[in-house]
């Protein structure tokens, strides 16, 4: 479903495009990659700033930035979204996180989410040979096993041997599929790169394709999310 003249565009945002599950949907489905590359999470990753866009238009910004800490680091997710529609802002989205990883697994998590207006909390802690999660926009409570990932983790080229990730805001666990579409040329910002593609798609019928250098860096992202098309551009 493509969005049409601005008219429409600001119809189906009241009805729902501009709503829950717009853009964490997307990135839950991004989570789903195939690479056969070692996981990054062992080492601190380098810093990323993506800038999101939609029909050729920057919509917002998505960052994740490291630092050391015992034994691991700190993962620190910064996601921003502001689609307008002449002066008016038809849809807002902001969710942050920050992520404790020692040994290669997530041990603690602490997300906030604004989706138009609805804000929520979610939290995670390790427990034994477990996560525990809760909060999310309908405050619930699960367990998972120690090792699984958030939605937010894709950053972490291990993401792919995991089967289900955590979504971040609704608090369950999302199903992951995925197929390798070969090596490609992209552009970055410092110059052509050299990248492999992977297609995933999650059981809610999401969709995306992903992109990761030769060292297992994310470089670029496309996501198709309730018929709006949202380009990854690496620009740091």
């Amino acid at each position: 479903m493509r969005v049409g003249p601005v008219g429409e565009a600001a119809c189906r945002m009241a009805d729902g495009v501009g709503r829950r599950h717009f853009l964490v949907g997307g990135l839950a489905g991004l989570g789903c990659l195939a690479l056969p590359i070692p996981s990054l999470a062992m080492t601190m990753p380098i810093d990323r700033t993506f800038a999101i866009f939609r029909e050729g238009d920057e919509i917002g910004r998505h960052k994740v930035r490291f630092t050391p800490a015992d034994k691991g680091f700190r993962a620190r997710t910064e996601i921003e979204v502001a689609i307008k529609i002449a002066f008016f802002t038809a849809f807002q989205f902001r969710q942050m996180a920050d992520d404790l990883w020692i040994d290669g697994q997530l041990r603690e998590s602490r997300a906030s989410t604004d989706d138009n207006g609805e804000v929520s909390e979610t939290f995670i802690r390790a427990t034994g040979d477990g996560l525990a999660v809760e909060g999310g926009e309908d405050n619930r409570a699960i367990q998972v096993p120690l090792g699984t990932m958030t939605d937010l983790a894709f950053w972490n080229v291990g993401i792919i041997r995991q089967q289900a990730l955590v979504d971040t805001q609704r608090v369950k666990l999302t199903d992951l599929a995925a197929q390798p579409l070969g090596t490609e040329t992209i552009d970055g910002p410092y110059g052509p790169v050299t990248a492999e593609r992977y297609r995933c798609a999650a059981k809610t019928g999401r969709s995306g394709d992903i992109w990761f250098d030769a060292d297992g860096n994310w470089v670029k992202g496309t996501m198709a999310v309730r018929g709006e098309k949202l380009d990854y551009q690496l620009i740091a």
